[in-house]
């Protein structure tokens, strides 16, 4: 008993005669693992950390280190109780043979130690093949410099070695833990063991519409960008917990309210899958809930960073309407503004700049407002907006509509709020005497574009103001001059290529600021460097993410139709002997494999339609409000996973069929 080499090779033997359910465990382990070591590569490459804008991408990969750690420990601890669960008789088989339980142990130990040797040393090996070719692609995606050479990462070696060491050794525990529990008998009936029938659930289910319906309504309801990123977590909470719950006390519910159906039930093809599916359907509940999860974790993942990054160039746009842009304060940098156009103008000439600028002052102000009134302190119970004001000379020459207003007359383009009065009235807070109303002559809708549009933070709103010329304008900003910001602006708009435009600014920006002025600038494609590092680094990490999530779909997709397969064979080997053909049999078996199977798919799906919302509200936080291509995004990735969830259906289900086929024959 205690030669040596026997457990080693008793281990070795149980391994490959299991490995149908070995074989898949040990790919995805090894699949995680390579997944881990890339991420780890590239988060902490040090040519890369020299590149700019590569910061963005390391700090993903980092993000995304955590993400795939906590997905290997669901794969492996998950594949392993089911392995151990199809292995019990196997078990109590040895202990009836003479193994006593530490002998078992010992063998579960080997096993444990070949499965760490094959999926530590296949998961690195194909991390350090793939990891070059996961730099290059996340570099052309982030439109970085390509780097040559070949590197391994030693510090990815040891804490993809330490990461699944320490979960093997979880799942060595485990089984240990349920081997010292466990008795001989047990263990060689284990697979005869039924369930009784379920009880209907009744709270349970409405608990699971309350909480499906509470985030649902969170997503058509949210009102701004930062509020949709603020309850996003809260949301996706209540739909996990409204989807367990529904997929336990719902899915007992539906089935037995087929059952009650006579004309549907007693059929030949329905009546042994709604039975079978009815007595097992509270350890089937939490599998199916886990395939929707991860189905919509994949959809949103993918349909998301995909948007943004074809959507990039039309998110710069929407931030930096200009090529580039001089900004002079004029409270910190006091002085002719004009002198200060000259000098802008002279270097940009030197710089090869030819391109008229656009100039202007602006004054702005974060404050509140209620009932018409703007107040210029904020308060907590008002609705809070950005108030720019520009003259009319300045509104002429940059939108070619020359306008004529008294001294206390504006034009105003209002965003965000529904109703609005006549007359607008600027005060330093709402009790004091010193204020100015002015009369809305008309609404406009070309404003002064210098940026963003979208409503961020706290804002609720935004009122563009055209003032009559810049003494009107400055008895606005006196009603409480601290609070406004005074701001004179040099835009241009170059032309060229992206390489041109980028040289041009960058020799501009250089001329300005060797004169130590304190001009302050921002260069289109000088930001575009880091936007498409960050948006280069969100597609990676989406579609890496979206690999990962659809590989643990797949897994549980497996082992529940193999675990369904064996836990059929005699009841359809039953059938057979009443007198059911071969043809009912099947008709059977695919009315069962499609009674659920499609369910988590058609949930995943309502899921992300429902989230559609919030989803577009949180793009918008990255000037993303094209509704159309985010739609179209999502219904290509929806599309694109169907297509692989209907493979991998056809495969389980022919995997299911030789299972149930081949045992019911016998």
């Amino acid at each position: 008993m205690h030669k040596s080499g026997f457990f080693p090779r008793l281990a070795l033997v149980n391994l490959v005669r299991n490995s149908r359910y070995y074989g898949p465990y040990l790919f995805s382990c090894g699949g995680v693992a390579a997944m881990y070591y890339i991420l780890i590569f590239l988060s902490n490459h040090e040519t890369l950390k020299t590149v700019r804008g590569a910061m963005y991408l390391q700090s993903l990969c980092s993000v995304g280190c955590f993400i795939v750690a906590l997905f290997a420990a669901v794969i492996l601890l998950y594949a392993n109780s089911f392995v151990m669960r199809r292995r019990q008789r196997e078990l109590g088989l040895y202990n009836i043979l003479g193994l006593e339980k530490r002998h078992i142990a010992l063998v579960m130990l080997w096993e444990t130690l070949f499965c760490a040797a094959v999926v530590l040393a296949g998961g690195i090996v194909a991390g350090i093949l793939l990891s070059k070719l996961m730099l290059l692609v996340v570099l052309q995606m982030s439109h970085l410099p390509v780097m040559f050479g070949f590197s391994v990462s030693l510090r990815g070696i040891g804490d993809t070695a330490v990461l699944f060491a320490v979960l093997l050794l979880l799942t060595l525990g485990q089984n240990l833990s349920r081997l010292c529990r466990s008795r001989p008998v047990e263990l060689l009936h284990s697979e005869h063991a039924g369930e009784r029938e379920p009880k209907t659930r009744r709270l349970l289910a409405l608990a699971g519409v309350a909480a499906l319906l509470g985030g649902y309504i969170m997503s058509f309801t949210v009102k701004n960008p930062v509020e949709a990123m603020l309850l996003f977590c809260v949301a996706v909470a209540l739909v996990m917990v409204g989807t367990y719950c529904l997929f336990t006390a719902g899915s007992i519910a539906v089935l037995k309210r087929l059952r009650a159906n006579k004309g549907f039930y007693y059929q030949t093809r329905h009546f042994t899958a709604v039975s079978g599916l009815l007595y097992r359907m509270k350890q089937n509940a939490v599998g199916l809930a886990n395939i929707c999860i991860l189905s919509t974790m994949v959809l949103v993942t993918v349909s998301t960073t995909i948007c943004l990054y074809i959507g990039l160039d039309r998110s710069l746009n929407e931030m930096f309407p200009y090529d580039l842009e001089f900004i002079q304060d004029l409270d910190r940098q006091p002085g002719d503004s004009m002198e200060y156009l000259e000098q802008v103008r002279r270097e940009a000439a030197a710089a090869g700049v030819t391109a008229e600028p656009r100039y202007y002052n602006r004054y702005y102000v974060y404050c509140g407002i209620r009932n018409g009134r703007v107040q210029l302190t904020l308060d907590e119970n008002c609705v809070h907006t950005e108030l720019e004001i520009v003259t009319a000379e300045d509104y002429a020459r940059l939108t070619g509509r020359a306008v004529s207003l008294a001294r206390d007359e504006v034009l105003a383009c209002i965003s965000g709020l529904t109703d609005f009065p006549a007359d607008i009235t600027v005060a330093a807070d709402y009790a004091g005497e010193d204020s100015l109303t002015l009369h809305i002559r008309d609404t406009i809708t070309e404003t002064v574009r210098h940026g963003s549009t979208t409503l961020l933070s706290g804002e609720d709103a935004r009122i563009f103001l055209v003032a009559a010329d810049r003494a009107a304008a400055e008895r606005i900003v006196a009603v409480n001059p601290e609070r406004f910001i005074r701001q004179f602006r040099v835009q241009y708009k170059l032309e060229g290529t992206h390489e041109e435009k980028l040289a041009q600014t960058e020799d501009i920006v250089f001329r300005l600021s060797r004169q130590e002025n304190g001009i302050g600038f921002t260069s289109k494609q000088d930001q575009a460097r880091d936007f498409y590092a960050m948006y280069g680094g969100f597609l990676f990490l989406g579609v890496f993410l979206g690999i990962l999530f659809l590989m643990t779909t797949v897994l549980i997709i497996y082992y529940k139709q193999i675990s369904e397969g064996y836990e059929d064979q005699r009841r359809y080997r039953i059938c057979r002997q009443v007198g059911m053909t071969e043809k009912e049999v099947k008709a059977s078996v695919h009315s069962q494999i499609l009674l659920v199977f499609f369910l988590p798919l058609g949930a995943a799906g309502l899921h992300v339609l429902a989230a559609f919302p919030m989803l577009r509200k949180m793009l918008e936080l990255f000037q993303l409000t094209d509704v159309r291509l985010f739609a179209l995004c999502t219904a290509g990735t929806m599309l694109v996973f169907c297509a692989i969830y209907g493979l991998v259906y056809s495969l389980t289900a022919h995997a299911y069929e030789r299972i149930v086929g081949g045992e019911a024959r016998r």
